[in-house]
């Protein structure tokens, strides 16, 4: 019986582990056998973008988005700039008028609907091969339109996703963690972009074929994941492009940070209860991807609490008790770093993880439960 104890309590640590230490290595070495060869498109086989803007109240870096966008290296004629102002009531859509010369679409929605309900109306109703998808708080490289257009060359293709850099994060041990974090984020998915697909796309930049576009429900948490998933599920990959750069200004507080962690661990419930965040018509390979990179990291939270529940009914065994006391010497960790505010990697690291695992299971929660609204908090900068 021991044993059994023993045993069960190490499958489930293993479980608990798996996502954040195994399966890089795995995947890694994956990738590495596989190696990775992208075609790149000349210039005069670029397809024609829109590139869609969703904004909302946004006049104090609408301006600079703008004259951003117009300043994106690509094929005359070929580039449309839509903004979507969203029920704006600052200067937002009269900003955007400015540049109604140089070209750029401004639709202006009087009444605030919500992302998905505006991206299910527009997408459908542009003729340009591939859409382009920025949040309006992005700068992007000169060079990064022409970056994801390039990985349409390879018509097994249907979405690539960017690589959006985080800026000015505060507090200071918040922003040196998350970019730790991003780095081996942006590793996974260029290695499952090697294996066969990466799960989701970065929702600040990343392009798809227009004609593989599905309409989402409107009150969609998560659209970056939905979307990418319909792709997967037409028999397309989405890849990851590390030279299609933007750059974004990070979360300014704590409280700003959990409650995007909250919404998109809601957005993923939401989509797992849906269906439409599953893998459809996707080889096994895919699958695995999927299980190991999203799956078990948003269960995290269920088979941590698993592994505590087991570890304190069955105490008196070694690997419990060496358990509880790995638990115990975490929870310290974070706990002197909520109470000192001390900045140091031994203080910080225990405190971001199980901040990060609270803030994913109360998101869970409220996915299953359906009490996320789509209408998401907007910061003040």
């Amino acid at each position: 019986m021991d044993g059994v104890r023993t045993i069960t309590l190490a499958v489930l640590i293993l479980l608990f582990a798996y996502p954040f230490t195994i399966y890089p290595v795995i995947i890694a070495a994956w990738a590495r056998r596989k190696g990775r060869g992208v075609e790149v498109a000349a210039a005069a086989d670029f397809p024609r973008i829109a590139l869609v803007i969703c904004a909302l109240n946004e006049q104090g870096i609408i301006r600079e988005k703008v004259e951003n966008s117009l300043a994106l290296q690509y094929p005359q004629g070929k580039l449309t700039i839509i903004v979507i102002s969203d029920g704006s009531t600052d200067r937002t859509p009269d900003i955007v008028r400015e540049y109604r010369d140089a070209g750029v679409v401004l639709l202006d929605r009087k009444v605030r609907r919500g992302k998905i309900a505006n991206l299910n109306e527009v997408i459908p109703s542009r003729s340009e091969e591939i859409i382009v998808l920025s949040d309006a708080n992005v700068l992007y490289d000169p060079h990064a339109v022409m970056r994801l257009a390039a990985g349409f060359s390879d018509r097994s293709v249907g979405c690539v996703s960017g690589k959006v850099v985080l800026a000015d994060t505060t507090p200071v041990d918040l922003d040196r963690l998350t970019g730790q974090y991003y780095s081996v984020e942006w590793q996974l998915q260029e290695n499952s972009s090697t294996v066969y697909s990466m799960v989701g796309a970065d929702g600040a930049m990343y392009a798809l074929r227009r004609e593989l576009f599905s309409p989402c429900p409107t009150d969609t948490l998560i659209e970056d994941l939905v979307i990418p998933m319909g792709v997967v599920a037409q028999g397309r990959r989405v890849v990851f492009e590390p030279k299609a750069l933007g750059w974004e200004r990070g979360v300014e507080s704590l409280a700003e940070e959990f409650r995007r962690r909250v919404r998109i661990a809601a957005g993923a419930a939401q989509g797992l209860l849906r269906g439409n965040a599953w893998p459809r018509n996707a080889p096994a390979r895919f699958w695995l991807i999927f299980v190991s990179h999203k799956l078990m990291r948003w269960l995290s939270p269920i088979t941590g609490t698993l592994v505590m529940l087991a570890a304190l009914v069955w105490s008196s065994e070694p690997v419990a008790q060496a358990t509880l006391a790995a638990v115990a010497a975490i929870t310290a960790l974070a706990l002197l770093k909520l109470m000192t505010g001390w900045k140091h990697p031994l203080l910080s690291a225990p405190f971001y993880f199980l901040f990060g695992e609270i803030a994913m299971l109360i998101g869970l929660l409220k996915g299953l439960a359906g009490n996320q609204t789509v209408l998401w908090a907007k910061a003040d900068r």
